[in-house]
């Protein structure tokens, strides 16, 4: 199976929890293997093997009977029966047939398979005299219980042995898929973030990894666990009666058959049942993050609608796979198991109650159907758990899409810092074919030099820094290349060649933790230093007004704080890290004109000694760029300093002037 392989390969690292867990179960099939056969010796051979010949003997060992001993070790002419009849214990001064038993008075009579019939004199037995033919079976009995209670427990501790390594290796490779898939997300391409929404990627890292505990359990109970039951339920079968556990053969090609069709309807409701509950956590997760835009617009009751609707589609597709279980699932198994204990009574019956000198015991009875239970028993729990193996399978795939998905080459080395020359060269790019969003983009950028993009919205301010940033790659049908100080970034893998550039983007991300801990992000760097730089960029009345300073806590996504503060913390952070490339993607736009003028002058001071390029609506923020690039639908128009581009009166002069009124 493809996917036993990949979860194989997280398993593997825990072959000491599985050779323990797999030894527990050999040792638990082995004590339900000798089960059934303490329990019939305890039947045949002692409770009812009283009814077996008594011999009288010289030995006082023996048991007294009307001033005799007898026992049943070596036979003799002088002989004395015990009948068992309706609770009753009978004494024979002779040696009974084999048959059907009547007792009429003083007198047994029996016939036989052929139609004989027997008479016997018989005397009704004194509860002390019962009690003194039990005797020579009290200590082998007890023996024996003390057997059965002890492989009771035996049984409960090589459980319990058995789960707690299984429940190691399942909460261990659960975790590491986790890890893994985290690792995973975070070097995947961005445009799989496009496709897929948020809170379908968090449904399959935190519910979807369930499906692989659930896939190595059940494929531990299913292929492990009951193989080995079948396996030993077969040795015993075939100790008692070889010839009905060869018959029991004929039944696994049936069996094979209808479990291939069941899995084959199963599996495309396991399919669409998987696919449904993502689309409700999806949709959950869109509507706690929306929450405040559905109740300014009152659209409580379609956004209800509309999950409801999910929900329905989720709540048919889960009733098919219970109807399925319970027509032709592990319910018809049950069925199935009740008419072959039926016929196992009925062979016992027919074959050997016809068969002369022979009837079969209750032990025999007890034990064969122990051992057929337990044939059973795995073929049910398979049609019992197919579904959750299916849904266990698609579950697992659906991660395995996130940990074995597209990655960016995550390769690292470091490199020496850039000067900072950046130069596109005739860049054509498309997210898709045939519909390119940059369109011949020719660009130089010197070191030092703080560079101003501006252009309407759809006009490839964004899509040009993208590439530059690589969180796309010129594609093979487009055209171009980027070079920073004369070297292709595609030289580079991501990580490496990211190493150096920092971005402010329009709406700051900020982690839950510490204002210190979303700056310092993984950097070496003094509180002190952290302090000083906050200051310096104007974070001033940010700072005074915490009593905890820069170990104040940030909330989810950092709404203790205003947009204008996030965003100081956010450039923090870039200036922290000392980019020598800083791209700044419409920083300003979100922010009122005070701390855009605070963030101007930060970025004045921050700006020396590395290459600046600032998207902007407000043109304010890049007035004294040294360069002004105007793009319109993925053509760059325009190309200047701000006096020149106002003197043009073209695209920019628009722009400005529109801003200006």
């Amino acid at each position: 199976m493809k996917t036993m392989r990949k979860v194989w390969r997280y398993i593997a690292k825990y072959k000491k929890y599985l050779t323990i867990s797999i030894s527990a179960m050999i040792v638990v099939q082995v004590l339900g293997l000798f089960a059934p056969l303490i329990v019939k010796s305890i039947l045949d051979d002692y409770l009812t093997g009283i009814e077996r010949p008594w011999y009288e003997t010289l030995d006082t060992s023996g048991v007294a009977y009307h001033g005799k001993y007898y026992a049943q070790e070596t036979p003799n002419e002088d002989v004395i029966s015990i009948i068992i009849y309706q609770g009753k214990y009978y004494a024979v001064m002779d040696v009974v047939e084999m048959g059907t038993k009547t007792v009429t008075g003083s007198q047994l009579t029996v016939q036989n398979n052929q139609g004989d019939v027997f008479i016997y004199d018989i005397t009704l037995l004194s509860k002390t005299e019962v009690i003194g033919f039990y005797q020579p079976f009290i200590n082998p009995i007890i023996l024996l219980l003390i057997l059965l209670i002890a492989r009771f427990f035996l049984q409960i501790l090589f459980t319990y042995i058995q789960r707690i390594s299984t429940m190691m290796i399942n909460v261990n490779i659960v975790r590491d898929a986790r890890l893994d898939a985290i690792k995973s997300l975070q070097k995947m391409p961005m445009n799989y973030f496009e496709k897929e929404p948020a809170g379908k990627i968090a449904n399959r890292i935190i519910n979807d990894v369930g499906g692989m505990m659930n896939l190595f359990s059940t494929i531990m109970n299913l292929l492990v666990n009951a193989t080995m039951a079948i396996v030993f339920a077969y040795i015993g079968m075939f100790y008692l009666d070889a010839r009905l556990a060869l018959f029991t053969f004929v039944i696994f090609p049936f069996v094979y058959i209808w479990l291939r069709y069941f899995i084959k309807k199963l599996n495309t409701i396991a399919v669409k049942v998987n696919e449904q509950n993502s689309m409700i956590t999806a949709n959950l997760n869109e509507i706690i993050n929306g929450i405040s835009v559905l109740q300014i617009f009152n659209f409580e009751e379609q956004t209800s609608e509309k999950f409801n609707q999910l929900s329905e589609d989720f709540l048919k597709e889960k009733l098919k796979e219970t109807k399925l279980h319970l027509s032709i699932g592990w319910n018809m198994i049950r069925l199935i198991g009740q008419l072959v204990t039926a016929f196992v009574i009925l062979y016992f019956g027919v074959s050997y109650f016809n068969v002369a000198g022979f009837v079969v015991t209750a032990g025999v009875i007890y034990a064969y159907n122990d051992y057929l239970s337990r044939l059973i028993e795995p073929v049910g729990t398979l049609f019992r758990e197919i579904g959750n193996l299916q849904h266990a399978i698609v579950r697992t795939e659906r991660l395995f899409v996130i940990i074995d998905g597209e990655q960016e080459d995550g390769d690292f080395h470091p490199i020496d810092r850039y000067q900072g020359k950046i130069v596109f060269d005739n860049v054509w790019f498309s997210y898709e074919k045939n519909n390119p969003v940059l369109k011949g983009i020719d660009l130089n950028i010197e070191p030092g030099q703080m560079v101003g993009l501006v252009g309407h919205t759809g006009s490839g301010k964004t899509s040009l820094m993208s590439l530059l940033l690589r969180f796309y790659d010129i594609k093979p049908d487009d055209m171009g290349s980027i070079y920073i100080d004369g070297e292709d970034i595609r030289t580079y893998t991501k990580r490496t060649y990211r190493q150096h550039i920092g971005i402010i983007l329009q709406d700051p991300v900020l982690f839950k933790g510490t204002i210190a801990d979303n700056i310092r992000f993984g950097e070496d760097i003094a509180d002190e230093a952290i302090e000083r730089i906050l200051r310096e960029i104007g974070g001033d009345k940010l700072l005074d007004k915490l009593e905890d300073g820069i170990h104040s806590k940030v909330s989810r996504q950092g709404s203790n704080f205003s947009v204008g503060e996030k965003q100081i913390i956010s450039f923090a952070r870039a200036v922290v890290h000392n980019p020598s490339i800083l791209v700044m993607d419409e920083a300003t736009a979100n922010i009122d004109t005070e701390t855009e003028v605070m963030i101007q002058q930060a970025l004045n001071k921050v700006k020396v000694g590395r290459t600046t390029i600032v998207i902007a609506h407000r043109l304010s923020t890049i007035k004294n760029a040294d360069k002004i690039v105007v793009l319109e639908k993925g053509i760059k128009v325009e190309e200047g300093t701000h006096t020149a581009l106002l003197e043009k009166n073209g695209v920019y002069a628009n722009i400005y002037r529109s801003q200006i009124k």
